[in-house]
């Protein structure tokens, strides 16, 4: 994984890298949370490319 993150604002590092990890998380669980409109299909990107 190839990562780039931005901080654009901060100046405790310790809550610069809170920030960062928490939002990398949140990113995580956003991706890889199941869909419901997908509920009982199999995953596929035919006819979305």
């Amino acid at each position: 994984v190839t990562l780039h993150i931005d901080n654009l604002s901060g100046n405790n590092a310790h809550h610069i890298a809170e920030t960062v990890f928490k939002a990398f998380g949140r990113a995580v669980r956003m991706a890889l949370a199941a869909d419901p409109r997908m509920q009982g299909l199999m995953p596929s990107t035919k006819g979305s490319l």
